[in-house]
């Protein structure tokens, strides 16, 4: 994929409001940064996709793609990548909506550079988004790939104290924690007629420009990471590993054995230096 900065949408539940996030950034990075953006829909029910292609249209590219729920593992893996790959090469940004499957391997989330998990403050949801984080675990703190980061986003909210409370839990993965989608009541109303971004309730609006604010400056800070990554790492790693082939080349050229079968500088006859080449336990018979 060739996005500026690829985000994940997801989690393992339903109606944690993954689809609303999914298609108000995408209309918040069209809209507010003026970003390229497409939205790949892996949900099956497709909500995020039919929220952006009924709303104002802003340009967004959409597509939406059958759930990989009833796929093997290599198939559901091989759909999902192609429809990131149809949509990535003319995007600035590209954002998934995704409901986890376990069909798809965990190296997938290193597709991405932000990976958004959605969760009510409700307990069984808390629960549930525990569970999936501290699974995934060995890919968010990862050392040998750059791993995505790993945002949790407060969804619904309604009470900022029990927003700021909740998340003292013990979870065993380091996460970012993003300003909460708070809920407002007239917010269904906008489904497939209007964005957040564009709202005419101030509250509204202003709410998700600030989390959209906040995902932009993670954004950010992982392309200047991976940066790094590059620049730290890999001219090391080439310069050292050229450096080893060269001296090694040096020291083969420098201390030839005379007798070697290829060395066709001395006066050795072509018997004699197949002889050379052979081991002792395997000189026999006429070679003697």
């Amino acid at each position: 994929m060739t996005a500026k900065l690829k985000i994940l949408i997801t989690s393992q539940k339903g109606g944690v409001g993954k689809s609303t996030v999914s298609a108000n950034l995408a209309a918040f990075f069209a809209h507010h940064e003026h970003q390229k953006t497409s939205l790949v829909d892996l949900d099956h029910q497709a909500t995020a996709g039919k929220w952006v292609r009924n709303a104002d249209p802003l340009g967004i590219q959409c597509i939406s793609v059958s759930s990989p729920n009833n796929k093997g593992s290599g198939l559901a893996l091989l759909q999902a990548k192609q429809a990131l790959r149809t949509v990535a090469p003319d995007a600035d940004v590209l954002i998934a909506d995704l409901t986890w499957t376990d069909i798809l391997p965990a190296e997938f989330l290193f597709d991405f550079d932000l990976v958004l998990v959605p969760t009510s403050l409700s307990r069984v949801e808390l629960d549930s988004t525990l569970e999936f984080v501290n699974r995934f675990g060995f890919v968010f703190n990862s050392n040998m790939r750059t791993p995505p980061k790993l945002v949790i986003v407060p969804s619904r909210v309604v009470n900022l104290e029990t927003y700021s409370n909740v998340f003292l839990q013990s979870f065993n993965t380091g996460f970012f924690l993003s300003p909460p989608v708070m809920f407002n009541e007239s917010a269904s109303e906008y489904f497939g007629t209007e964005f957040f971004v564009k709202a005419q309730d101030p509250d509204v609006r202003e709410n998700f420009i600030d989390f959209g604010r906040a995902v932009v400056q993670l954004g950010n800070a992982q392309s200047n990471e991976k940066k790094k990554t590059v620049s730290l790492y890999q001219p090391k790693m080439t310069s050292s590993i050229l450096d080893r082939f060269r001296a090694g080349m040096n020291e083969k050229a420098s201390i030839r054995p005379v007798n070697a079968a290829n060395d066709f500088n001395n006066k050795q006859s072509l018997q004699d230096r197949m002889k050379a080449a052979l081991p002792a336990f395997l000189r026999s018979g006429s070679y003697k």
